[in-house]
Protein backbone atom coordinates (compact mmCIF):
# COMPACT_ATOMS: atom_id res chain seq x y z
CA UNK A 1 0.00 0.00 0.00
CA UNK A 2 2.75 2.53 0.77
CA UNK A 3 3.88 4.63 3.68
CA UNK A 4 1.05 7.15 3.91
CA UNK A 5 -2.49 5.74 4.26
CA UNK A 6 -3.94 9.20 3.47
CA UNK A 7 -2.15 9.24 0.14
CA UNK A 8 -3.56 5.78 -0.59
CA UNK A 9 -7.09 6.59 0.63
CA UNK A 10 -8.68 4.93 -2.42
CA UNK A 11 -7.65 1.54 -1.04
CA UNK A 12 -10.21 1.97 1.74
CA UNK A 13 -13.85 1.32 0.82
CA UNK A 14 -16.08 4.36 1.10
CA UNK A 15 -13.33 6.98 1.42
CA UNK A 16 -13.74 9.66 -1.23
CA UNK A 17 -11.39 12.40 0.03
CA UNK A 18 -8.22 12.65 2.06
CA UNK A 19 -6.63 15.79 3.48
CA UNK A 20 -3.59 16.15 5.68
CA UNK A 21 -2.83 19.06 7.99
CA UNK A 22 0.63 20.18 6.90
CA UNK A 23 1.32 23.25 8.99
CA UNK A 24 -0.26 25.70 11.39
CA UNK A 25 0.78 29.27 11.88
CA UNK A 26 -0.16 32.22 14.01
CA UNK A 27 -0.07 35.81 12.75
CA UNK A 28 -0.96 39.04 14.48
CA UNK A 29 -2.40 41.94 12.50
CA UNK A 30 -3.07 45.15 14.40
CA UNK A 31 -3.20 43.26 17.70
CA UNK A 32 -5.71 40.72 16.34
CA UNK A 33 -4.58 37.06 16.33
CA UNK A 34 -5.26 34.74 13.42
CA UNK A 35 -4.49 31.04 13.14
CA UNK A 36 -3.72 29.61 9.71
CA UNK A 37 -4.06 25.89 8.94
CA UNK A 38 -2.45 24.61 5.76
CA UNK A 39 -4.12 21.48 4.44
CA UNK A 40 -2.91 19.24 1.61
CA UNK A 41 -5.41 17.34 -0.53
CA UNK A 42 -4.58 13.88 -1.77
CA UNK A 43 -7.94 13.60 -3.55
CA UNK A 44 -8.20 16.86 -5.52
CA UNK A 45 -5.22 17.73 -7.73
CA UNK A 46 -6.89 21.04 -8.72
CA UNK A 47 -6.74 22.21 -5.09
CA UNK A 48 -3.51 20.74 -3.82
CA UNK A 49 -3.22 23.12 -0.84
CA UNK A 50 -5.86 25.06 1.08
CA UNK A 51 -5.60 27.39 4.08
CA UNK A 52 -8.33 27.75 6.70
CA UNK A 53 -8.22 31.09 8.53
CA UNK A 54 -9.42 31.29 12.12
CA UNK A 55 -9.77 34.35 14.31
CA UNK A 56 -9.77 34.57 18.08
CA UNK A 57 -13.20 35.62 19.37
CA UNK A 58 -14.02 35.60 23.09
CA UNK A 59 -11.10 33.26 23.80
CA UNK A 60 -12.16 30.71 21.17
CA UNK A 61 -10.76 30.10 17.68
CA UNK A 62 -13.55 30.50 15.11
CA UNK A 63 -13.32 30.03 11.36
CA UNK A 64 -13.34 33.43 9.67
CA UNK A 65 -16.65 33.92 7.88
CA UNK A 66 -15.47 36.21 5.08
CA UNK A 67 -12.17 34.45 4.40
CA UNK A 68 -11.25 33.81 0.77
CA UNK A 69 -10.70 30.39 -0.68
CA UNK A 70 -6.94 30.58 -0.05
CA UNK A 71 -5.57 27.80 -2.19
CA UNK A 72 -2.63 27.11 -4.43
CA UNK A 73 -0.63 24.49 -6.32
CA UNK A 74 2.14 24.82 -3.71
CA UNK A 75 2.00 25.18 0.06
CA UNK A 76 3.80 28.53 0.18
CA UNK A 77 1.49 30.04 -2.44
CA UNK A 78 -1.63 29.07 -0.48
CA UNK A 79 -0.19 30.37 2.80
CA UNK A 80 0.91 33.62 1.11
CA UNK A 81 -2.58 34.10 -0.34
CA UNK A 82 -4.12 33.84 3.11
CA UNK A 83 -1.57 36.21 4.63
CA UNK A 84 -2.07 38.73 1.81
CA UNK A 85 -5.81 38.67 2.44
CA UNK A 86 -5.28 39.46 6.14
CA UNK A 87 -2.82 42.23 5.34
CA UNK A 88 -5.06 43.86 2.72
CA UNK A 89 -8.10 43.53 4.97
CA UNK A 90 -6.30 45.37 7.77
CA UNK A 91 -5.20 48.13 5.38
CA UNK A 92 -8.75 48.74 4.11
Amino acid sequence: MGENPLQNFRHFDGLTEAWELQKTGLVVVREEMYKLELWHSFSNPDIAYYVHIFEMKDGVWRKMKDAPFAEGPEADIAMGTAMSFLSERAAA
